[in-house]
C-alpha cells in the first residue's frame, strides 16, 4: 500500500462511481514497517532490518480513503474484525479495511531453501533488533502448526 496503493485509491476515487457494482474491497494490513524488503534483506541477503530505510510513520490508510470520498475502518483490536468485515460488504462504495498487524510475523512462503534458511540465521547473527519479537513469533507459528487437529 505504501509504496504504490495510496496513489492508486486517488484513481479508485476518480472511476468507482462509473462501475456497474462500486462494491471494492481493499485490505491493508499496517504493519508500519516495508516489510516484504525487510524479509527480503533476511532472507535472500543475510542482512538484519536496516530501520532507518524501513520503519513507516504511522499513516491511517481508512482515514485517508475517507478524505479521498471512499469508505474505510481501521482495526485495532481484533474483536473488531467481524464487524468491520460486515460493514466492508454492505458498503455502497469501495471500502478500505485498515487492520494494525505485527511486524514481527514472517511473510513465510510454505517452503524455503536451505540458502534461504541460512540468510535468515545470519541476519539474526548480525544483530537485527526485531529478533527476539521475529524468533518468538516463529516459535509460536511452527508449535501451534505441531499441534494443529487433523480434520
Amino acid at each position: 500500500m505504501q509504496m504504490n496503493g495510496i496513489n492508486e485509491l486517488i484513481t479508485v476515487a476518480k472511476y468507482w462511481r462509473e462501475w456497474s457494482d462500486p462494491r471494492f474491497v481493499i485490505l491493508v494490513l499496517n504493519n508500519r514497517d516495508l516489510n516484504m524488503v525487510t524479509w527480503e534483506e533476511r532472507a535472500m541477503a543475510g542482512d538484519p532490518k536496516f530501520a532507518a530505510s524501513q520503519d513507516l510513520p504511522d499513516f491511517h490508510y481508512a482515514d485517508y480513503a475517507r478524505s479521498l470520498g471512499l469508505d474505510g475502518a481501521r482495526v485495532e483490536d481484533p474483536n473488531q474484525i467481524a464487524a468491520v468485515w460486515e460493514r466492508a460488504f454492505a458498503a455502497d462504495r469501495p471500502f478500505l479495511f485498515e487492520a494494525l498487524t505485527d511486524p514481527d510475523v514472517p511473510p513465510m512462503p510454505p517452503h524455503i531453501s536451505l540458502e534461504q534458511a541460512k540468510s535468515f540465521t545470519s541476519s539474526v547473527l548480525h544483530g537485527d533488533a526485531n529478533a527476539l519479537g521475529f524468533m518468538r513469533q516463529t516459535f509460536k507459528d511452527v508449535t501451534a502448526g505441531l499441534f494443529r487437529k487433523k480434520t
